[in-house]
């Protein structure tokens, strides 16, 4: 063993072993002590208009001016916010109830199917998805569904401006690519300037005869459109434009299997998906009114959109009260799409203003 002087143990720019041991305890305790305070930060529990917890629902109404098979719901809730990795994820679940036509019926009394929809949507707080998924299941009596009537769709955020889309149909699954496009407010780094909306999906519901296919009409959600509450407040001039994701289904009807056929080529087309999931359009900010809404009155701005919707109805807090739809072919009245209030479920079969 060799033995060390004085002079060699305390040399200037050494330490003793017990300062040293004594330092990095220290360091240690102070590590320890920030991971302690940062795992004790309190979650938000408020984003993107909604508290956590807190559900939606609307209804197609008023209930004289639908024809035969024409009911829809929607439902949209906040259930939790987490931090995963540094950055707050809001997860939401979705569902939706409509009837739709059989392809080829003329039947009005049995011509109609049940479709559901039940599904999830993970997004940043700033509203840009980050993951959604959903399954489709199809209901009628009168025909035998492929792929047990079921299919389950999936799009995950990949980054730089790419999306995933998986398909499940029975024991078939396909895995496409699918780009964003580019505009004045998206920012990919963020990533912010995406929201999920699909506003032109309406005309498939009930006595149109039109099927839906890949325009999925659960994402005519009023909820969705709530989440771009911030972005209007800081709208310049009252007016800009929105880029919305519409994750819309397979373009082949359920009646048939999926193992085959042109929608293939048509999901792996990449400037034609830039197209189909996603669309950008003006919101404009008008002026403020008191608007009926089922059972109460209510404070709201209304928003100007396009495509097939008149006007929106938004609270200041950002919570979408009403969406009038555009007079139509196949929308003759002034149809409109409501918030649903929980009481309501336990009066509104006694009264016809409810419904």
């Amino acid at each position: 063993m060799k033995n060390h002087t004085p002079a060699q143990a305390n040399r200037p720019g050494t330490l003793p072993r017990a300062g040293a041991t004594l330092l990095v305890a220290a360091a240690l305790g102070v590590a320890v002590a920030v991971t302690s305070v940062a795992a004790q930060a309190p979650l938000p529990t408020h984003a993107l208009s909604f508290d956590v917890g807190e559900e939606r629902r609307y209804r197609m109404g008023p209930k004289e001016s639908l024809g035969l098979g024409e009911a829809a719901e929607w439902t949209l809730a906040l259930r939790s916010i987490l931090d995963e990795n540094g950055q707050y994820v809001a997860n939401f679940e979705f569902s939706h109830e409509r009837f739709e036509a059989v392809p080829g019926s003329f039947n009005a009394a049995s011509g109609f199917m049940i479709v559901q929809v039940e599904g999830r949507l993970r997004t940043n707080l700033a509203g840009f998805p980050l993951w959604l998924e959903y399954t489709q299941k199809f209901d009628v009596d009168t025909e035998q569904m492929t792929d047990g009537g079921q299919r389950l769709l999936r799009f995950v955020y990949e980054g730089d401006g790419k999306y995933r889309k998986f398909i499940k149909a029975g024991r078939n699954d396909w895995d496409f690519k699918v780009s964003v496009p580019k505009y004045e407010y998206m920012d990919f780094d963020g990533p912010q300037g995406l929201y999920t909306y699909l506003p032109t999906a309406l005309e498939c519901i009930g006595t149109s005869q039109n099927t839906c296919m890949e325009t999925e009409p659960a994402f005519a959600n009023p909820g969705f459109l709530s989440m771009i509450a911030a972005a209007l407040e800081e709208m310049e001039e009252g007016k800009r434009e929105f880029m919305f994701f519409m994750p819309g289904g397979v373009p082949q009807t359920p009646f048939r299997p999926l193992t085959s056929g042109p929608w293939l080529s048509r999901e792996r087309n990449q400037i034609n998906n830039m197209q189909r999931y996603f669309d950008t359009m003006k919101l404009t900010l008008g002026t403020s009114w008191d608007v009926e809404v089922g059972p109460k009155t209510l404070h709201a701005w209304e928003v100007a959109l396009c495509c097939g919707i008149d006007h929106v109805y938004i609270e200041p807090g950002g919570r979408v009260l009403r969406v009038n739809l555009d007079t139509t072919m196949t929308n003759p009245d002034e149809r409109y799409i409501r918030l649903v209030f929980p009481f309501e479920e336990f009066l509104e079969a006694d009264d016809p203003v409810l419904r």
